[in-house]
């Protein structure tokens, strides 16, 4: 049988072969993150939010939702299921005492302090085919295709990818 080979254009045909690429990319990352995170009886969503907690500190939800690219009606499930297994707690927000913050307890910090280190040693297997500075072109390429093209050229440190 022969495959038929469509031809939409040098330009489309590359458009095509880039999301097929991009698309690969992420599947495998979110594969095999889950799989590590699932080892300790939490969803990806549930990681992100405690990884995001642990490094920037004590949030409200809608703030969590941008960090952590979810959605508003998945956040709360998160949340009450992170708060469940104790590792996270609503605090009165200080600004408005009428709304709250979502704050790790110990349990919590415990947990993203086992992961954590699993996690960059997984990210440093898996993106091992880059040097340094194709990691960094690689980063500008994608938040210029996002639309956050940056001034600011260090990007190791950059929360908003």
């Amino acid at each position: 049988m022969m495959k038929n080979k469509n031809d939409y254009g040098t330009e489309n045909n590359l458009n095509l072969k880039l999301v097929i690429a991009l698309t690969r990319t992420n599947s495998e990352e979110y594969k095999r993150t889950r799989e590590l995170v699932s080892g300790y009886g939490l969803t990806i969503a549930q990681f992100g939010v405690l990884e995001t907690l642990y490094h920037l500190g004590d949030m409200c939800i809608n703030e969590l939702i941008s960090k952590t690219l979810s959605t508003s009606g998945n956040m709360t499930v998160v949340i009450k299921n992170l708060e469940r297994d104790g590792y996270v707690i609503r605090i009165s927000s200080p600004e408005d005492k009428r709304s709250f913050n979502i704050r790790l307890t110990l349990k919590g910090r415990e947990m993203i302090e086992r992961i954590f280190p699993r996690h960059l040693e997984d990210l440093k297997n898996g993106f091992s085919n880059l040097c340094r500075e194709e990691k960094e072109q690689l980063i500008t390429l994608l938040k210029k295709l996002n639309g956050y093209e940056s001034e600011q050229k260090d990007t190791t440190n950059d929360k908003n990818i």
